[in-house]
């Protein structure tokens, strides 16, 4: 069996968690309107799913705030 170095990434589970994070940020912050655990939460989620997460999951809050998603 040969191995490669080459890292398989599976974006699929990765979006699935993101806009379960967003959905719990953005109900959370509907209840009590704290932007600095927003702020708090945002920066958990760079340092959990790696750079430019943040910006996804803004991006997903985003999409619930406008009816797009659920």
């Amino acid at each position: 069996m040969a191995y490669s170095r080459k890292v398989i990434s599976n974006e699929g589970d990765r979006v699935v968690l993101e806009k379960a994070e967003a959905r719990e940020i953005y109900r959370t912050w509907q209840s009590l309107r704290d932007n600095d655990f927003v702020r708090a939460r945002l920066e958990r989620c760079e340092k959990v799913y790696g750079s430019g997460a943040r910006d996804r999951v803004r991006f997903y809050m985003r999409q619930m705030k406008e009816g797009q998603i659920e």
